[in-house]
């Protein structure tokens, strides 16, 4: 009876330690407002649902829109190396940092689920007076433009998804109720503040790429300016917390009719290529394009040939 109540009273004290030990714990809640982080001329801020959104419009405004959606730690940087030469080809050309991402606002209360983030990107292309684009999704933002194409299909020209984590899974269902748990939630933006550093988001940046010889400090600086904003930690969060409630099957990728373009490279590590195989299946009206040796962000390592396979499946 004593072992018991000894293992009783050791399992209470680790409970009670690991619920207050994380609010003793220092945090940084400050950072730096995203409008003084602003280097693009091409840059602005909108309001929507209530959040600051980051976007860049480029090209003439008449011409046909192609709407670049970014993954996991993405933002608009991560299409700097291809955009003008979409919009040299005759497409205007709009990018915007998802809320909870690069420098729009990452507020806890906001719903990142699936659905919404999609009817955000319309609600944007409504304040823009964009009819109907090429939705062009990235990784995790592959997600939200195949949500886009499902709750939006009259919208969508074409779609290309790069590296998509469509039908990936999200986390298991009983992480969104737990994080939102106070003690998780803090040990969360702990771990988060003290694994992010700078030499962390580099070492993450360059584990994107099969050859990240081509990364210089300027890139490396536009990855850290996210990390320099306030509440980027308790929009990870969140985002986490969102996740398991809206996710992508097969079922729901079938009901894509769009002509869509899935683009690989043969080297991705992160959402290998058999997955754009896989997805190639699913997909009732789409061709796989598989661009040799890159990895898992084509278009900063080789966005010649990122922009060649895109512009010639939109002239097609």
């Amino acid at each position: 009876m004593k072992i018991v109540r000894r293992v009783l009273f050791g399992f209470i004290l680790v409970v009670l330690v690991l619920s207050v030990v994380p609010f003793a714990l220092p945090l940084n809640e400050g950072g730096i407002d995203p409008a003084q982080l602003v280097n693009d001329p091409d840059g602005a801020f909108i309001q929507l649902q209530g959040v600051r959104v980051y976007y860049e419009d480029r090209g003439d405004p008449q011409a046909p829109a192609v709407v670049l959606i970014h993954g996991l730690f993405g933002s608009t940087l991560t299409w700097r190396y291809i955009t003008d030469d979409v919009v040299a080809a005759g497409y205007r050309v709009i990018g915007f940092d998802r809320p909870g991402f690069g420098l729009s606002d990452k507020p806890a209360e906001f719903d990142y689920t699936l659905g919404n983030q999609a009817d955000l990107t319309a609600q944007l292309l409504d304040a823009l007076g964009v009819e109907s684009a090429v939705i062009v999704g990235h990784s995790a933002g592959g997600n939200v433009a195949a949500a886009f194409a499902l709750r939006h299909p009259q919208r969508v020209t074409r779609l290309v998804l790069v590296g998509a984590a469509v039908g990936f899974g999200g986390p298991p269902a009983f992480v969104g109720g737990l994080v939102t748990l106070p003690p998780v939630w803090r040990w969360g933006r702990v771990g988060l503040q003290a694994y992010f550093t700078r030499q962390n988001v580099e070492a993450v940046v360059r584990g994107f790429q099969a050859d990240p010889s081509f990364l210089t400090e300027a890139d490396y600086d536009g990855y850290w300016r996210a990390f320099q904003t306030p509440g980027w930690d308790v929009a990870l969060l969140a985002i986490t917390r969102d996740l398991p409630a809206e996710t992508l099957g097969e079922a729901d990728v079938r009901g894509i009719d769009a002509p869509t373009l899935l683009l690989w490279g043969t080297a991705d590590t992160v959402t290998p290529l058999a997955q754009g195989e896989r997805l190639l299946g699913w997909l009732p009206n789409a061709q796989l394009v598989s661009l040799p040796a890159l990895g898992h962000q084509p278009f900063e390592e080789d966005p010649e040939a990122f922009v060649r396979a895109l512009l010639a499946f939109l002239a097609a």
